[in-house]
């Protein structure tokens, strides 16, 4: 390992194979007035994002270094770039406003789940009814819905793994992340565990990321406070300080590739 980057993909120029430099991280999208966070993995130094958006949900695609925000009412869509430079903004076609639902103290949920899968920039949406995700063009045109073949109630995160082809799902009502694959099929339930004590992890109701080079999944932990990382058998490898003690608003996670 260098300093600062991994030597991470391999490359051929006029015969001569090359190794591209890459970075790790997660981004953790917050509500209005607080700065979104930039957090190196594993290391986790921060950098401060200024978006002044409504988020309900984030997801990051590596292939193109964009930030994907999902806004409130749920429907509006943005790209910007890592420094929070809005590109352009859209909208999710025959995708109904809302995030649906309520927790289970019966606070009306406002936080939604957003993938992007980065060979071809499709993204996916939570439906608001929870039972289905819902697949839309990087433009936000209309794929299909994706029901859930085993539905938990309403949803408070989506991750895409490129490695499996498959979607992890966050369940608000008993923190469970399910690992499904894209008809909808229930491959396996992940319970979020410390495995320093041996006992279950209590991890927040809303935000999921992945990061499929590294296989790990980052959820959210005391009151926002916290970023963990987990692996993909769902045990808890490492915290970060967010310092926000708010709801997160969304988590993606991927890699910076350059020297």
């Amino acid at each position: 390992m260098l300093s600062v980057l991994n030597l991470c993909r391999a490359f051929t120029i006029a015969g001569f194979g090359l190794l591209l430099g890459c970075t790790d991280y997660a981004y953790v999208g917050m509500p209005p007035g607080q700065p979104s966070r930039e957090i190196k993995i594993p290391d986790g130094s921060t950098r401060l994002i200024p978006i002044s958006s409504s988020i309900v949900g984030l997801a990051y695609d590596d292939a193109r270094e964009r930030i994907f925000l999902r806004n409130l009412p749920g429907t509006q869509l943005q790209e910007l770039d890592r420094d929070g430079r809005v590109l352009r903004t859209f909208s999710a076609q025959r995708v109904p406003a809302g995030c649906g639902g309520f927790t289970p103290d019966e606070f009306p949920i406002k936080e939604c789940g957003l993938a992007v899968r980065e060979s071809d920039g499709h993204l996916f949406l939570d439906h608001p009814n929870g039972l289905m995700i819902s697949e839309l063009t990087r433009d936000g045109q209309f794929v299909r819905n994706i029901r859930i073949g085993q539905p938990q109630g309403p949803i408070g995160g989506v991750a895409f793994d490129e490695n499996t082809k498959t979607l992890y799902i966050l369940f608000i009502r008993n923190r469970l992340i399910a690992e499904i694959d894209l008809n909808g099929n229930t491959k396996r339930i992940i319970r979020a565990t410390n495995p320093a004590v041996g006992a279950a992890l209590q991890i927040e109701r809303f935000g999921l990321g992945i990061n499929s080079d590294r296989r790990e999944l980052y959820v959210a932990l005391q009151n926002g406070n916290r970023l963990g990382v987990l692996n993909m058998s769902g045990g808890l490898i490492a915290t970060h300080n967010l310092s926000a003690g708010v709801a997160v608003e969304g988590i993606g996670g991927g890699r910076v590739f350059g020297l």
